[in-house]
């Protein structure tokens, strides 16, 4: 099977008994479809590799347990401290 195939498919699943299956199969597919052309940046852990110092990143602290995430725009600075973990991860911001 194919990614087509596969979008289609899970999107026939998905919206087998919806009330507007045609139009919501319709939008899956175009998202799935625009998802796989437009890959996210990928989100760093600290253990894993370290921003440039001054180099722009998002901070996102993630706690799953309390369905609670911050977020904070930062200039990264070694010498701040700040929570690491395995719920930390930051990514960058390109310049523009």
């Amino acid at each position: 099977m194919n990614r087509k195939e596969e979008i289609r498919e899970e999107a026939a699943e998905r919206y087998k008994d919806s009330d507007f299956r045609v139009p919501n199969m319709y939008c899956f597919i175009e998202g799935a479809e625009w998802a796989d052309k437009n890959p996210c940046p990928e989100w760093h852990r600290f253990s894993e590799c370290v921003p440039e110092k001054e180099q722009v990143i998002i901070y996102a602290v993630i706690e799953a347990d309390f369905k609670l995430a911050s977020y904070q725009l930062m200039h990264y600075n070694p010498l701040l401290p700040m929570p690491q973990g395995d719920n930390v991860r930051w990514l960058a911001v390109p310049e523009l």
